[in-house]
């Protein structure tokens, strides 16, 4: 018998990512939303073409910046940013919370980052492409 603890922590476990496809199906751009995110010593480079030399360059570099993710800023824009800062490597609820209990720690910020709370503002997203981690198929006998 499955008990709502167990429901709670399967849903803390629950992966997401940025997906690139989404951005496709939309007919956007991940390459422009995530540009637009980028320090002005990365933005000076040219060779950031790809959306894995975005991300590289996000993670090395502009997310060591100082107000890369600042207290000041929407929730959403925060978790899209950790994201861009982790190389879009696919991350839990609970470590998602972590990082920015981290980050507003700093500031004092108190607002409220629950893990329902943060599933329900993931799960709704139509802007940025977070998305759950598909779950794998269990394959069939042959």
């Amino acid at each position: 018998m499955t008990t709502e603890n167990d429901r709670d922590r399967a849903e803390a476990q629950r992966r997401y990512f940025i997906d690139m496809n989404w951005y496709e199906g939309q007919g956007r751009s991940f390459t422009v939303l995530a540009s637009s995110r980028l320090c002005a010593t990365s933005a000076k480079k040219k060779a950031l073409k790809t959306d894995a030399a975005l991300l590289k360059a996000i993670g090395q570099c502009c997310s060591k910046s100082e107000g890369f993710i600042a207290p000041g800023m929407p929730l959403m824009e925060m978790v899209f940013r950790l994201f861009l800062a982790n190389g879009n490597d696919p991350m839990t609820l609970e470590e998602v919370q972590t990082r920015l209990q981290d980050k507003l720690r700093e500031s004092g910020d108190l607002r409220d980052i629950s893990l329902p709370k943060l599933r329900r503002i993931i799960e709704s997203d139509r802007y940025y492409g977070l998305r759950p981690v598909p779950s794998e198929e269990p394959e069939k006998a042959a």
